[in-house]
């Protein structure tokens, strides 16, 4: 049968296995990181569509789909919307296009969602149904146009990442084009954050630099999502954010996803699912569960840990959060409640 084999086999028969695939399935798992529609755009991939696993720790994409995503016991997800990195007006129209095929994905797919509302995660959870929504990663896709952020509300916007890997008008990432820990936000990036406030859309501080993040928690109404991230406690990365900037974020009442990329989280390539056990682990210690949600960035471009062939393996993180001594009274929260209670709070802010 061969390692593999084994392995699987062996998993299987630990109920403690079986027990956290189950607890994936009755919490309902709501990643806030998915970016299965880059590969839409770029090669027309069926995000409706089952598809094959690939290579163990694959690189890239190929890590997500509706059907795969509900075998993991996923009850929705945000999308990411993407653009290279630099502002100029193509990338509003195409923000445009990819909020349009959202919109028709969760029309023509049986048993989805398309949420407008947090009252709709809540809805849509008690029916059954696969919720989707859009969250945009990067303001460079505004094209310099903060006016702009008033539609991407009336499109039902989830959250705006402030930053993608090139700094724009509003901010500085903490990696990329750009990148440095000197500046913080600029006057329109400050005024950015009070019109997201203002319009209920959550602020998304995955990629920004530290004293943006700071600045960002300081002046928030609402609380603020890290979609994505490892934490540089565990892994000293620029991706990664510190212990102030974790603090910072469950000071507003957010709270942190931890990305599923080996190389940001440990600086290699060939890891497995431990890694993001340890970095979730850390957050909590630091601020506790009801500041963790699900990011794992599938579809991200990026390499997932090498014991993972696409996002039913998610399981062996909850997995090792159970081997670790977390309950499942533990976890629950952190796969959807606490993103549903936040994304609540935004809309009230």
């Amino acid at each position: 049968m061969g390692p593999v084999g084994d392995e699987r086999n062996r998993l299987w028969n630990d109920p403690l296995y079986s027990e956290a695939l189950s607890l994936q399935r009755e919490c309902g798992v709501l990643d806030l990181h998915v970016d299965s529609i880059i590969m839409q755009r770029l090669i027309r991939y069926r995000v409706e569509k089952r598809h094959q696993a690939g290579f163990r720790g694959q690189p890239f994409f190929w890590h997500a789909d509706i059907p795969r995503m509900r075998d993991a016991g996923y009850s929705g997800a945000c999308m990411g919307l993407h653009y290279p990195p630099v502002e100029i007006e193509s990338g509003w129209w195409e923000l445009q296009k990819q909020i349009d095929y959202l919109d028709r994905l969760a029309r023509r797919t049986p048993g989805c969602r398309r949420v407008w509302n947090p009252e709709d995660w809540e809805s849509a959870r008690e029916k059954g149904e696969f919720a989707l929504a859009p969250g945009v990663e990067g303001a460079h896709m505004l094209g310099g146009k903060i006016d702009r952020v008033e539609l991407l509300a009336t499109r039902g916007v989830a959250y705006l990442t402030l930053v993608h890997f090139c700094r724009n008008v509003f901010a500085t990432p903490s990696m990329g084009v750009g990148a440095g820990e000197r500046d913080g936000l600029t006057s329109l990036g400050r005024e950015l954050v009070c019109r997201l406030n203002g319009l209920g859309i959550g602020i998304d501080v995955a990629h920004l630099n530290r004293p943006g993040v700071l600045e960002v928690c300081q002046k928030t109404r609402a609380p603020v999502f890290c979609t994505h991230t490892g934490v540089r406690a565990v892994h000293n990365h620029a991706r990664n954010i510190s212990d102030e900037e974790i603090d910072a974020i469950a000071s507003t009442g957010g709270a942190i996803g931890i990305m599923f990329c080996p190389n940001f989280l440990s600086g290699r390539h060939l890891v497995g699912s431990d890694v993001v056990v340890r970095h979730i682990d850390h957050v909590v210690q630091r601020v506790g569960l009801k500041h963790v949600v699900v990011g794992t960035d599938y579809d991200g471009w990026i390499r997932i840990p090498v014991d993972q062939k696409d996002c039913r393996d998610s399981v062996r993180v909850t997995y090792g959060l159970l081997k670790m001594g977390y309950s499942m009274e533990d976890l629950r929260p952190m796969f959807g409640s606490n993103a549903r209670r936040i994304f609540h709070k935004i809309r009230a802010s």
